[in-house]
């Protein structure tokens, strides 16, 4: 077993997922022969760990689960015969791909064709309706606790399937299952057809953590799933973390923008409320593949514009941050520097300054910083875009953030990058978080 190594004042959020699964035993009644299934944790650095165990019973997972703490869970919607050694379809041994049965999954998320989660939603209505109608047994439908849902049969051809040969036997499910999904597509139902079709596909385990949202993977009952979108994402909030929630829609600045990068800062943000539930996205100050981050000064909507600009001021001269933009929506102004710092160097200027998103930085290691519309339930518009009013140039001492500088490159805003020094991965790395605001 990877063992992580949980420091829970640098990654105070791992010591929260950590205690989740300490205090809260995953149920596995909805995954039979739990024994034939692979399992998958993503880490904190990203990496996707196969965990090289048979995972016979709950004891056995939620150990893993406190010992490892990772960001999500995964399981093997097929059954193997050695699930722990599972290799690619070109692994020679024989006893690494010994085939026995597969589920049958449908997952439908927000994407191009479906717009919001309430329209998901419909999608998972439609997809129960029409494997109810072909007589197929539905195992369980969830909330995947971020933008879509989940709906698992138990393998419908697998008393069928009377292939000796292993390869055989799994071509043969492959071939069954191309074959519903042309009549699911005929049918205009929308989802995720490779999820259907790929017998070596894993998904989210009911009952874990998402780590996008801190929403928990929600198993749902036909009523719930008739339910309005409020009332499911509320039921996933049971027992989870302190997190932000995905949006219905997905709304960004720019298109290069739209890449969901990054594991630490997607967790812990919970803006201030809203008279009515809307969905934002939030970009953090972390500069990927580095231990820093660069300073984003937040004021209250009520200041003056002038002493804004004269606090930012004050800054740049003390503290060298070269060139800051100055943003403005209708709740606050905040000034963004691409200075990579140390926390602890950031927490001095949001101090310095009076920021007001200081002890977020202090309670989550990172700021949140709204990119985009917020988007109301219905798809109205519920604050426009966050407006630039104004570029406060100064001399920048030091490196600076390429994520950010890139980042904001792409929304057309050019920095001055003659005597600076980038640090960083590139803006495709850049940590976003979407967030329900209830």
């Amino acid at each position: 077993m990877k063992k992580a190594t949980i420091d829970t004042q640098q990654n105070p959020l791992l010591g929260q997922i950590q205690s989740f699964y300490k205090l809260n035993t995953i149920d596995l009644k909805l995954i039979p022969e739990v024994k034939f299934r692979h399992f998958r944790f993503r880490l904190l650095d990203g990496y996707f760990y196969k965990v090289k165990r048979k995972i016979r019973n709950s004891s056995d997972l939620q150990e893993c689960l406190a010992e490892v703490a990772p960001l999500d869970v995964y399981y093997s919607t097929a059954c193997w015969l050695n699930p722990h050694l599972i290799a690619s379809r070109l692994e020679k041994d024989i006893l690494k791909n010994i085939y026995i049965s597969c589920d049958l999954s449908f997952d439908i998320d927000v994407s191009n064709k479906v717009k919001n989660l309430g329209e998901a939603k419909h999608q998972a209505i439609a997809v129960n309706d029409f494997l109810t109608g072909k007589g197929f047994k539905i195992r369980y439908s969830a909330f995947s606790g971020s933008k879509g849902f989940h709906i698992v049969c138990d393998d419908p051809w697998k008393n069928e399937n009377s292939e000796m040969e292993p390869k055989k036997r799994e071509i043969k499910a492959i071939d069954e299952r191309k074959k519903l999904v042309k009549e699911a597509k005929d049918n205009k139902i929308i989802f995720d057809e490779k999820v259907t079709v790929d017998t070596r596909r894993i998904i989210r385990l009911p009952g874990t953590i998402n780590s996008k949202t801190g929403l928990i993977c929600t198993p749902l009952s036909r009523k719930e799933l008739e339910s309005d979108t409020e009332t499911i994402l509320k039921s996933a909030t049971g027992g989870a973390i302190t997190t932000p929630r995905i949006p219905q829609k997905r709304e960004m600045t720019a298109p290069s923008a739209n890449k969901i990068s990054g594991f630490l800062g997607r967790l812990g943000v919970r803006p201030k409320p809203k008279d009515k539930i809307n969905y934002s996205t939030f970009y953090t100050n972390n500069i990927p593949e580095t231990n820093l981050k660069i300073p984003i000064i937040e004021f209250g909507g009520w200041m003056q514009r002038e002493k804004v600009y004269s606090i930012i001021e004050k800054a740049q001269r003390q503290y060298g941050l070269g060139d800051v933009h100055v943003f403005r929506d209708d709740e606050k102004y905040w000034g963004v520097s691409i200075k990579a710092l140390s926390q602890r160097r950031v927490e001095k200027i949001l101090r310095f300054t009076d920021s007001t998103n200081l002890n977020q930085c202090k309670k989550y290691g990172c700021t949140y910083t709204r990119v985009g519309k917020s988007i109301g339930v219905n798809g109205e518009v519920v604050q426009s875009e966050p407006m630039l009013i104004k570029t406060i140039t100064c001399e920048l001492r030091g490196q600076a953030s390429r994520t950010h500088s890139e980042f904001f490159q792409s929304l057309g805003m050019p920095a001055n990058q003659k005597y600076i020094t980038l640090c960083g991965a590139g803006k495709e790395k850049l940590e976003l978080i979407h967030a329900i605001i209830e």
